[in-house]
C-alpha cells in the first residue's frame, strides 16, 4: 500500500510526520510505533482481521494506530469524541470489533479495550521491526470504514478499499505538488470525516508534516492564530466553513502564513464571498475546489479557481472529473441530460467503494455497475449540471444536506429528536443564504404543555439531544408548534412550515 511504503522510505530521514502542540512525531517514530501496533494485533489476535475501532480526537498516537492496523491487515474505524456514547457503541457493535483503542475511557463493552496506558505499553513494548507487506491491507480489502448519517436514525458504514485509495492517490497527487520541501499540511479535520484522507494518505505519501489543529484551538481564536503563525503551513485542507470562521479575523491573511501555497476545499459549497476574501488576503495562493462523497473515496472532481470563475454569476464550480472518473448527469429515468441541464450526478470510477457495510439493501439502491465501462457506479443524490466540461453543484435531491461540511440526513435528526423527553414529533428545515446551509431550524410537537419559554425549552431539548446526536446535527433553533401542516400525501408540508421561520 502506497502510504505504508512511503512511511518506510521517509523513516530514513529526519522529517517530522506530525506536530501536535508541543509533541513531534518523526517518520522514523511513526514507522517504528505503527510496526509495534501491528505486531501487537498479530500476536494477540492471530488471523482475526476484524476492524479496529479508534475513539479519540487528534491524539498523536492515533496515526501509529491507523497505519499499524493497515499493516496488520485490518480496517480501522475512526470515531471522534463529538459522537455521542450511544452512537459509538452502536458503531462498535455493527462492525463486531474485537479490539478498540479508547483515548477517553468511554467504556465500550464486548471487545478488548486499549486505554492510553495500555496503548502506550503495546506501542513501546514491541520490537518495531518491519511487518511483511504480504500482511498489509491490499486490493479489495477494506482500509477504513466511516459511518455517516442514516435516514433510519442509525449510522451507516461506508468501507473504502486499498484499491480505491490507490486510485485516488494516482489522480490527486498532481494537485499535491508544492515548492516547499518538506511541505506542512493542515491536519484540522476529524479523522472520522473523509476529507482527512487528503492529509493522512496523500500528505503523508508526499512526506509532508501534518500540523494539528484540535478542537480546543478552534474554540480559542487567539490560540489558533498563534499556532498558525508558527506553523510554516504550505498546504491548507479544510471545509469552507472553517476558513470562513478564520477569515472573520483581520489577522487571517498572507503575512500570518507567508509560506502557504495552496488551499484545498471539500465537503460543502465554496462561496464567492470566501473566494473573494482569500484572493484578496492570500495573493498568489492557489484555491482548489473539489467534490466527492464518502462512498466514492473523498474526491472525484477538482478545479483551480480562477479570477474569471470568481467573477462569474454562476456558483463556484466543483471542478473537472479527476483521472479516469466519468460523471453523468441523469434524469429520473437514468437518461443522460444535455449540457447545462440539471439532473442527478452519477459517478463511475475505480474510486467508488464496495457499498454500505453489511447493508445490501442500501447498497443496491445507491450503487450499480456501469454497462459501458464495467466499472462501479454511485448515484449521489446530488443535483448538478455540466457546462464546458466543468460541473456545478445545485443541492440535494432528497433530505440529505451538508452542515458545516458534515453530511447529514434530515430524517436521522427528526427521528432522534423524538427521543427527547417531551417531543412527540419533529420537522427539521435547513436555512440557507442562497449558496449553502447556514443552520438547522426544528419545529416540534410537544406531548404536553411544559410552561417554558421558547428559549428555555430549546435549551432543554438541545441538552437532551447531546446524548443522541453529534453537535453538528443539533438544530440551532427549536420552535414548538401546536400542529404540523400536511400536504395532499398526508406528509408534513415543510413549505408551509418555512413560512413560520
Amino acid at each position: 500500500m502506497f502510504v505504508l511504503e512511503k512511511i518506510k522510505e521517509y523513516a530514513a530521514t529526519d522529517r517530522a510526520a506530525l506536530i501536535n502542540r508541543e509533541e513531534r512525531l518523526s517518520y522514523a517514530e511513526l514507522e517504528r510505533l505503527s510496526n509495534s501496533f501491528a505486531e501487537y494485533l498479530l500476536r494477540r489476535y492471530g488471523d482475526d482481521r476484524s476492524p479496529v475501532v479508534i475513539y479519540g480526537h487528534k491524539e498523536t498516537l492515533i496515526l501509529p494506530c491507523i497505519y499499524g492496523a493497515l499493516k496488520a491487515g485490518r480496517a480501522y474505524v475512526p470515531i471522534d469524541i463529538t459522537v455521542p456514547a450511544d452512537r459509538v457503541r452502536q458503531i462498535a457493535e455493527d462492525v463486531q470489533c474485537r479490539v478498540a483503542v479508547d483515548f477517553y475511557g468511554l467504556g465500550l463493552s464486548g471487545c478488548d479495550i486499549l486505554l492510553k496506558d495500555g496503548l502506550s505499553d503495546a506501542l513501546h513494548s514491541g520490537t518495531g521491526k518491519p511487518i511483511s507487506d504480504s500482511l498489509w491491507v491490499k486490493g479489495d480489502e477494506h482500509a477504513y470504514i466511516l459511518f455517516t448519517s442514516g435516514s433510519s436514525g442509525k449510522p451507516k458504514g461506508v468501507p473504502i478499499t486499498a484499491n480505491n485509495l490507490e486510485n485516488l492517490h494516482r489522480e490527486l497527487m498532481p494537485r499535491m505538488d508544492i515548492k516547499a520541501e518538506p511541505g506542512v499540511i493542515l491536519n484540522q479535520i476529524s479523522y472520522s470525516f473523509d476529507v482527512s484522507v487528503v492529509s493522512v494518505y496523500m500528505g503523508i505519501s508526499k512526506g509532508f508534516t501534518l500540523y494539528t489543529i484540535d478542537k480546543q484551538m478552534v474554540e480559542n481564536l487567539g490560540e489558533l492564530f498563534e499556532f498558525f503563525e508558527k506553523s510554516r503551513l504550505s498546504y491548507w485542507v479544510s471545509t469552507p466553513s472553517f476558513a470562513e470562521m478564520c477569515i472573520q479575523s483581520d489577522r487571517f491573511r498572507g503575512d500570518l502564513m507567508p509560506e502557504l501555497e495552496k488551499f484545498l476545499f471539500c465537503g460543502e459549497v465554496l462561496t464567492h464571498k470566501l473566494v473573494d476574501g482569500l484572493m484578496a488576503r492570500f495573493a498568489g495562493a492557489e484555491i482548489i475546489n473539489t467534490y466527492g462523497p464518502t462512498e466514492a473515496t473523498v474526491l472525484c472532481t477538482a478545479v483551480s479557481v480562477t479570477k474569471e470563475m470568481a467573477a462569474d454569476g454562476l456558483q463556484i464550480p466543483i471542478g473537472y472529473p479527476l483521472g479516469e472518473v466519468t460523471l453523468r448527469v441523469a434524469d429520473e429515468a437514468g437518461e443522460e441530460r444535455p449540457s447545462r441541464e440539471q439532473g442527478e450526478l452519477l459517478i463511475i470510477s475505480d474510486n467508488v467503494g464496495p457499498g454500505y457495510y453489511k447493508r445490501p439493501d442500501l447498497t443496491e439502491k445507491a450503487f450499480f455497475t456501469d454497462e459501458a465501462t464495467g466499472k462501479r457506479g454511485y448515484r449521489t443524490g446530488d443535483s448538478c449540471f455540466e457546462k464546458d466540461g466543468l460541473y456545478y453543484y445545485c443541492g440535494r435531491l432528497d433530505n440529505q444536506i451538508k452542515v458545516n461540511g458534515f453530511r447529514v440526513e434530515i430524517e436521522d435528526i427528526e427521528n432522534n429528536m423524538t427521543r427527547a423527553e417531551n417531543v412527540s414529533r419533529a420537522a427539521v428545515i435547513p436555512v440557507d443564504d442562497g449558496e449553502k446551509v447556514q443552520y438547522l431550524h426544528a419545529f416540534v410537537l410537544l406531548q404536553r404543555s411544559d410552561g417554558l419559554t421558547q428559549l428555555k425549552r430549546a435549551t432543554k431539548i438541545k441538552n437532551e439531544l447531546k446524548e443522541f446526536l453529534p453537535s453538528y446535527m443539533i438544530p440551532r433553533k427549536i420552535q414548538a408548534v401546536e400542529s404540523f401542516p400536511l400536504n395532499t400525501n398526508g406528509k408534513v408540508d415543510k413549505k408551509e412550515l418555512r413560512k413560520l421561520l
